[in-house]
């Protein structure tokens, strides 16, 4: 009980020194202040310190800590890397030029020069940020979200930005506009991902406008496919339509997730992976070939959430054994959702013109 006791002093100190620095800055922050803002006697506090120094140091690492412990739990929360990575830059993008933690934190990297007590704390925590951002990129490059050659490099890059430009924003009010430093942190995320800046995007998030009211902080409408998730599903219709030429049914069934559903005209939909699965055997059975040939194909995306459709134009030709083959020209929407094995396809409609 004496442990939790001094534990919980201790981070009472921790807190009320935040609250003093946030005030006064380090430079102008006195144990005498902290003290008073407590109520308590110096001497308490050179109990649990032994220097303003380590006090001062102790207090930013306290709230840094707790800081980016919140960033990564709101970012582990979201649906995809791309997701995870858009509230990871929002998180660190300052609300204003008066935003009390990046007043905190560049304050702190003056600190550090004159604090050996804080240096290596500093150096800690920027690690740490890099580190966080590095997760999330190789957790894309794994999900076939993100093309990131090097992210360790690339996360790097990216925390430099949103430090350097807070720098700028929070010192020098007017020269940089809050959306156009999240303009920037966009094309620079898109750029070592492969994706394209309007991908960089959590479309299930919701902020508050300037009257306090909530919206979407991006337009939910899809976009066109980045060039990596175009690519991507044009790599799974070619294995589909080649399956299907070749009759293999379990490499058929692969470009469908598991709660698939198909709709072939006006026939009652197929909503089970059995009804879809004997569908499949059935045309076999029925026919010597079945060839699929896209004549037209288009994606798009809410990279975000991970969902993609394609509008596409087929021809389809099927040949039954000592008959002529019968070419049907067909309209569908295939509906996607990237799993972890990859983009699959969780809805088809077709319609035979």
């Amino acid at each position: 009980m004496k442990k939790e006791t001094v534990e919980q002093r201790r981070i009472e100190i921790l807190e009320a020194t935040c609250e003093v620095i946030i005030e006064r800055g380090f430079a102008g922050t006195r144990v005498a202040d902290v003290a008073k803002r407590l109520g308590v006697s110096n001497s308490l506090l050179h109990y649990h310190f032994a220097s303003k120094e380590e006090l001062l140091a102790a207090a930013f690492e306290h709230y840094a800590n707790k800081d980016l412990a919140d960033m990564q739990r709101d970012s582990a929360s979201a649906p995809t890397a791309v997701a995870k990575l858009w509230r990871l830059i929002e998180s660190y993008v300052p609300e204003g030029s008066d935003d009390v933690e990046w007043m905190l934190w560049i304050d702190a990297w003056g600190e550090a020069l004159r604090n050996p007590k804080m240096k290596p704390i500093s150096q800690e925590l920027d690690a740490q940020s890099i580190a966080v951002f590095e997760k999330v990129l190789r957790a894309g490059n794994e999900s076939g979200e993100f093309h990131c050659v090097h992210p360790r490099e690339s996360a790097t890059r990216i925390s430099g930005l949103i430090d350097g430009l807070a720098v700028q924003y929070a010192a020098h009010e007017g020269v940089l506009k809050r959306k156009e430093f999240i303009r920037l942190m966009r094309q620079l995320a898109a750029a070592e991902t492969g994706l394209s800046p309007d991908d960089i995007r959590d479309s299930r998030r919701t902020s508050k406008t300037l009257n306090g009211t909530s919206k979407h902080s991006d337009d939910d409408a899809p976009r066109p496919a980045s060039l990596a998730t175009d690519f991507d599903l044009r790599q799974l219709i070619t294995m589909y339509a080649d399956a299907l030429s070749r009759s293999e049914i379990d490499s058929v069934m692969r470009y469908f997730t598991d709660d698939a559903v198909i709709i072939i005209n006006s026939a009652d939909p197929l909503t089970t992976t059995e009804e879809i699965r004997l569908s499949f055997i059935e045309q076999f059975s029925a026919n010597e070939l079945i060839i699929e040939v896209p004549l037209v194909m288009a994606f798009f995306a809410d990279e975000g959430n991970g969902t993609a459709h394609g509008n596409m134009t087929i021809e389809r030709r099927q040949s039954k054994a000592g008959s002529k083959p019968v070419i049907d020209l067909v309209r569908g929407v295939d509906t996607f959702r990237r799993t972890s094995t990859g983009w699959r396809c969780n809805q088809r409609q077709r319609t035979t013109i």
